[in-house]
């Protein structure tokens, strides 16, 4: 049977982890099962919409989804819908408390339509107010990454996204919110090979043509325009890296993260091509993920004028060479 096998912490810090568990798309008949660890369970959006999309995939094949270990652990899953989206039925015994400013649960897009509404979401539910920079950040990531899917994965059953914001009260770290959207569509090389035949031999060489601005073509969307067509993951990579966040994404048997930056220094230094990147990771993961996710930090407090950002990061899209240049986010 198919079997999901979450770790006690499914986080972008432990991805590596999370994809070398298991190919949770082998199919030998049975239930679709996932395995939650049964002391503890830590779960970020990037595991959220994974185990989501994983969910709604085999449901579309007719498969009942059954959850192993639920406990108290599962409570903060359940919070964000996760269990109403698998059709499995969870009680935590608690009462929930509002989401407002904290986060925003799982959530199935499956029109262009549904986009707005996300949209609108994200402001009321991570209430980031008095902030218009940073809101328009995140707005900005989660549409991209929304449309993008929409347009290119193929998948009968959309994406899935949701995010968290982190405050820290003692500010000894910034503010964060986490995005991650996920399908089980074509995936990354399937839809480049029209274009780009090379990216059918080999999915790490697709993901490193993806993240590369002018590739992928996109339609027009809230910040976007033609001019800066298929811009989308280099536009979310750069906001993620110059506010100290993580950017993660895999797609087929490929994987690519791309870690905190250290200091402001690094923070500054961007790069046309993601494999550039000298806090960059990327491997072959066991889990062979079919479709793509995608996973990003905003840092909040370090956003001072997003539409500056924005017009510096579109000032060096029809630069072909790969080159490292410095912006200021504050």
């Amino acid at each position: 049977m198919p079997r999901f096998v979450i770790p006690n912490s499914a986080t972008i810090h432990s991805i590596r982890n999370f994809l070398d568990k298991s190919d949770v798309f082998v199919d030998d008949g049975g239930d679709a099962v996932i395995q939650l660890d049964p002391t503890w369970a830590h779960f970020e959006p990037v595991a959220l919409s994974m185990v989501a999309a994983w969910g709604a995939h085999w449901r579309g094949k007719g498969r009942q989804v059954r959850v192993e270990n639920l406990g108290a652990k599962a409570n903060y899953a359940a919070r964000m819908g996760l269990f109403d989206h698998l059709g499995v039925e969870f009680s935590s015994g608690h009462t929930a408390h509002e989401e407002a400013g904290r986060f925003l649960p799982l959530q199935q897009i499956e029109r262009p339509a549904q986009i707005g509404g996300v949209i609108g979401d994200i402001s009321a539910m991570l209430h980031l107010e008095g902030d218009s920079e940073s809101l328009a950040a995140v707005q900005y990531c989660v549409s991209e990454l929304l449309r993008n899917v929409l347009e290119h994965s193929t998948s009968p059953e959309g994406a899935f996204v949701c995010a968290n914001r982190y405050n820290n009260p003692n500010k000894r770290s910034p503010c964060r919110v986490t995005i991650a959207v996920a399908d089980c569509g074509q995936g990354v090389a399937s839809h480049l090979s029209h274009s780009y035949p090379e990216a059918l031999k080999d999915d790490e060489v697709a993901l490193g043509l993806a993240m590369r601005p002018g590739i992928t073509g996109a339609i027009p969307g809230l910040y976007g325009s033609l001019s800066n067509a298929g811009a989308g993951l280099f536009f979310t990579r750069c906001i993620a890296k110059g506010t100290g966040g993580y950017f993660f994404i895999s797609s087929g048997q490929a994987a690519y993260r791309l870690k905190r930056a250290p200091n402001d220094e690094e923070m500054l230094l961007l790069y046309e091509d993601p494999f550039d990147e000298e806090r960059s990771q990327h491997w072959k993961p066991l889990l062979r993920w079919q479709g793509t996710v995608v996973s990003i930090e905003v840092c909040t407090d370090r956003i001072g004028d997003y539409q500056g950002l924005f017009q510096w990061i579109g000032e060096r899209i029809p630069k072909r060479e790969s080159k490292k240049s410095k912006v200021r986010f504050t």
